[in-house]
């Protein structure tokens, strides 16, 4: 909700969800990024933690990544993953520094709520076991890869790559202004591995409902932004690096494993597309990640032999691109303005009700609109 302040300033209004900690974990980190001197969040202008409302900055007018993808141009869009990049980027050095200030604004704010980002969670034994149930009902051999499993949180908090993660870098959790980008709803967020956030474009967006394929070319300006970023703050990012990044591609695939198992029924509707051209997309670059990286050759191994038992189920899946990004006569997703027509297929750790993040979106512009309009109030469910 906007409230007019004055006549030339007005605030966001946000109210405490039905997500057990969300409010008081955006709040600690909206507090915590306040001491940031280059903001790349809306700066917090005061809260109430009782009654549970929050006021943060008003953005005001501006587009989100989500509409450059879907409606705006190549050269565009390909600016605005950079900028994209480099707030996450700034945010993550920035952070790594003060694990201090986060502990104990969350110990105040949300004390119920674990510190680590929701995604840590997509390796419990529960959903361990349903991606290799699912593998397994396809007749692939597990040959290994379920110790491999076991190892993704040692390589994503092994490196020592700590820090804030946002959990959902959304291209519609953002806001693109004239001084660089700002970076929304930090519901789920939490201390942890960045790769979890610095991924994202890599895979691409796995918990968006704003979803193309990305191609490599257009990504790596954008991933090179990051790393400059954080190599500018003193940070080193060394092979460990690529190893966290290929984790992080692994537990997005991993996490999944019930929803492997709806898919091979029924595909199903989420946004600027269905769900099989996403777990297709996050295969491959899985696949490819683990390749250049040299770890988990066994996960690749079967997530290789998935990949290619899925194309040969599924030969009319078509990857389309983002309209932005798509070359003359190439399949595009569907662009801004369009209504998903089924459920919100996420993880049940993600499970938003952020009237904050429709607040924002009703005045990014109308991609970031249809993405609210397609999930919201966005309770997700892995059934």
């Amino acid at each position: 909700m906007r409230l007019r302040v004055t006549t030339d300033r007005s605030v966001v209004l946000k109210r405490r969800g039905e997500r057990v900690g969300g409010f008081g974990a955006e709040l600690a980190a909206l507090e915590y990024l306040n001491a940031m001197p280059v903001p790349v969040a809306p700066r917090l202008v005061g809260a109430d933690d009782q009654a549970g409302l929050l006021l943060m900055e008003d953005l005001g007018p501006g587009a989100s990544l989500a509409d450059a993808l879907l409606a705006g141009d190549r050269e565009r869009a390909q600016a605005d993953l950079v900028s994209y990049a480099r707030a996450l980027g700034a945010m993550h050095a920035w952070s790594m520094g003060r694990p201090g200030e986060l502990a104990s604004l969350r110990a105040r704010y949300a004390p119920q709520a674990p510190l680590s980002p929701a995604w840590l969670r997509a390796v419990t034994y529960r959903r361990r076991e349903a991606f290799l149930g699912a593998v397994a009902s396809l007749g692939l051999a597990v040959d290994g890869a379920d110790a491999e499993i076991d190892e993704l949180s040692l390589l994503l908090n092994g490196t020592g790559y700590l820090g804030l993660v946002h959990s959902d870098a959304c291209p519609d959790n953002v806001r693109l202004l004239a001084d660089g980008c700002r970076i929304f709803d930090f519901e789920t967020s939490g201390w942890g591995p960045i790769v979890l956030d610095a991924a994202h474009p890599l895979a691409p967006f796995p918990s968006c409902w704003c979803f193309a394929s990305l191609p490599a070319e257009v990504a790596a300006p954008a991933m090179d932004a990051y790393r400059a970023v954080v190599q500018a703050a003193g940070i080193d990012l060394g092979p460990d690096w690529d190893v966290a990044m290929t984790a992080a591609l692994a537990v997005w695939l991993v996490g999944r494993g019930e929803m492997i198992t709806r898919m091979l029924g029924e595909d199903e509707e989420w946004g600027t597309t269905t769900l099989r051209p996403r777990l297709l997309t996050w295969l491959h670059s899985f696949i490819g990640a683990a390749g250049r990286s040299g770890v988990l050759p066994r996960l690749r191994a079967l997530a290789g032999a998935l990949h290619d038992e899925l194309r040969a189920r599924w030969p009319e899946t078509v990857i389309a691109a983002y309209p932005a990004l798509a070359g003359p006569g190439s399949a595009r997703v569907r662009g801004a303005g369009v209504v998903a027509a089924g459920p919100v297929s996420m993880p049940p750790w993600f499970t938003w009700r952020s009237k904050g993040r429709e607040t924002h979106a009703r005045r990014a512009g109308p991609a970031a609109a249809a993405g609210v309009r397609a999930g919201s109030p966005r309770t997700a469910t892995d059934r």
